[in-house]
């Protein structure tokens, strides 16, 4: 009787709407918004869904079976034990006051609290809460602390020194060195067996969280924040909504922004851990998230259920428990006694089971929760989408070193010469880094199957399996343009980069304790090494250089892992590159540009790394053609 009342008193306000249009939107939201609290309407809203291949299986179970993961809130599925993590930022720019940032955060987001505790130059420092702001004198200080939980668990210590320097526009600070250093390996590239030849910046792996912050408009998410009552839009015409709720107005935009920044930029500390721990570049992971649900982890219906963040459903999850047994044996055990049978062993009831329980664990929903969301769930599932990620670059490999078979129902002579074009086994010789990323992208969205047919399409028509090949046959309604919706975004994502922590906001600051015990003062983390390229061409075959073999105006390139690039040329065969003030422990890259010759070492404190390149005489022909 409520919701005829309420649909009756709505049909009344629209037709009164024609003359009062402002009225009847604030009203449509308002009792859109009271339906979502009351349970009579489902809590979220995605404009967009992503079509996913039917899974012949049994539908997701409605509740977790007893004894599951979710039994225990600490021990999320898919997450590692507790780590803790800390960090230093210094502001962009100029600032009317010098400070700088100190943040941690725990691998599992609904762990008890993390304080921060250390030193600046001789004064103690307590941080109960992250961010912390440390104001700064001026010349700069040393700063010393570590991340501790009430348990006992620590972070790593940070040792950094910070400078500050004054001019008529105001302060700007530097952290002149640092000694946290994080080496990454690019699970995919391994798997694939290539690298990325373009030193591209969207798989690159940042050093800290809040290098992958992002300030972008995303319709969808405001709509969302409105709509869920969450952004206050109730000065706005229409309440900050189209008359159908499709979208928000400009005013809903400019009032939700602050917000649709702040939420877009939650997950970055997971999405960072989730790509260091797993090898997928942050932000590979965070354009996905942001293209399947704008990084609102609610649930859509299209052919099956999608759920969270990542908007994965139970054929994903078929895919990564088939490909990644070390996530099924953390699930196993949870449901049933004996696991000494392999996830394809199983029968199907079981497989639902255990389909449904890592499914279950990704659900953000909560009719309990604050707005109808558990964003501790939303968080630790990061994890879980990264590993899917990866479990696609596994399965994408596979197909490829299937060696081409073609259909019966295909002419002898289309047969013949597509075997005749195609080494059996390999992708092509025109597959390349990029390309091997885009057929990810379309596993993850449209199916393995889809790519699976897609690169028998390709193959039958005599083609190498390229994207740009294999686009025209893809046998899958939008998965070309979801691919290539996905690198519109990657290859734009450092033109969105933006500092999260404004000045001007109210951030915590530390108790600061005055002490009598002098702090030792710390290793400065700066490198004092210099790295000698030396170039030449070995005429005689007696493997080393000699006076006249030496190579010059050769071209050098050197690049650290924090994106710098050093370009010189040879001089007498020779380049020396002096490193001081870089961090030791970077990872190096020397290379001869279109040359393809290049050697990789760790940057160390001191002394002198040599890299030598070495050119054979090329052989001549003993008698004419």
């Amino acid at each position: 009787m409520q919701k005829r009342t309420r649909q009756s008193l709505f049909l009344i306000v629209l037709i009164l709407g024609v003359g009062l249009p402002g009225l009847v939107g604030i009203f449509v939201v308002q009792a859109q918004i009271s339906d979502v609290q009351a349970g009579l309407i489902d809590p979220v809203f995605q404009s967009d869904s992503t079509p996913s291949p039917v899974l012949t299986s049994t539908s997701l179970p409605s509740q977790t079976p007893a004894g599951s993961p979710l039994s225990n809130p600490l021990s999320p599925i898919g997450i590692s034990p507790l780590d803790i993590f800390a960090f230093i930022q210094a502001p962009n720019g100029y600032v009317p006051r010098p400070y700088v940032i100190l943040t941690a955060f725990a691998s599992i987001s609904r762990s008890e609290s993390v304080i921060i505790r250390g030193y600046i130059d001789s004064k103690e420092i307590i941080c109960t809460d992250s961010p912390c702001a440390i104001y700064l004198d001026d010349g700069g200080a040393r700063i010393i602390f570590r991340a501790f939980t009430t348990s006992g668990e620590s972070s790593e210590e940070v040792i950094s020194s910070v400078s500050v320097t004054r001019d008529d526009q105001g302060y700007r600070v530097t952290i002149d060195s640092i000694s946290q250093f994080e080496s990454f390996v690019d699970s995919c590239a391994v798997v694939w067996g290539v690298k990325d030849e373009e030193n591209a910046r969207w798989d690159s792996f940042v050093q800290f969280p809040y290098q992958i912050n992002t300030q972008k408009t995303l319709h969808t998410l405001a709509r969302n924040l409105i709509l869920n009552g969450i952004v206050d839009t109730s000065a706005c015409t229409s309440g900050g909504l189209s008359i159908g709720l499709d979208w928000p107005t400009t005013c809903g935009l400019e009032t939700a922004a602050s917000t649709m920044i702040e939420w877009q930029n939650q997950y970055d500390d997971y999405i960072w851990l989730a790509g260091k721990d797993h090898g997928i570049p942050p932000k590979i992971l965070k354009t996905l998230i942001e293209v399947e649900s704008q990084f609102w982890p609610g649930n859509s219906r299209f052919y099956l259920d999608e759920i969270g963040l990542g908007q994965i459903n139970q054929l994903g999850i078929d895919v990564l428990l088939r490909e990644d047994p070390s996530l099924y044996q953390e699930i196993c055990p949870t449901l049933f006694s004996d696991c000494t049978l392999p996830y394809l062993s199983l029968d199907a009831s079981q497989q639902d089971n255990i389909r449904g329980a890592v499914v279950s664990s990704m659900d953000a929903t909560c009719p309990s929760c604050e707005y109808g969301l558990d964003l501790d769930i939303a968080k630790d599932s990061i994890s879980i989408i990264s590993r899917l990620l990866r479990a696609n670059c596994q399965k994408v490999d596979d197909i490829l070193k299937i060696p081409y078979k073609p259909d019966a129902d295909v002419d002898a002579a289309t047969a013949t010469a597509a075997v005749a074009t195609i080494a059996a086994g390999g992708s092509g010789p025109g597959a390349d880094y990029e390309d091997y990323w885009r057929f990810t992208f379309l596993a993850y969205h449209s199916g393995i199957s889809c790519f699976q047919i897609s690169v028998n399409n390709t193959r039958e028509a005599g083609l190498d399996v390229t994207w740009e090949n294999l686009e025209a046959h893809i046998d899958c309604r939008g998965g070309g343009d979801y691919v290539n919706g996905v690198f519109d975004n990657l290859f734009a994502f450092d033109n969105y980069l933006y500092q999260a922590i404004d000045p001007g906001r109210v951030l915590v600051e530390p108790t600061i304790i005055a002490t009598r015990t002098p702090v030792p003062t710390p290793t400065v983390y700066i490198s004092s090494a210099t790295v000698k390229v030396q170039a030449y061409i070995d005429r005689n075959g007696n493997n080393q250089p000699d006076a006249t073999e030496w190579i010059d105006g050769m071209s050098v390139l050197l690049e650290t892992s924090n994106n710098d690039e050093i370009n010189k040329r040879t001089e007498n065969g020779i380049v020396i590159f002096d490193m001081s003030g870089y961090r030791p422990r970077l990872d190096i890259t020397v290379s001869l540009p279109g040359l393809y010759r290049s050697e990789h070492f760790i940057l160390p404190e001191t002394g002198e790394v040599v890299i030598t390149f070495k050119f054979d005489q090329p052989t001549l022909p003993t008698r004419l053609p």
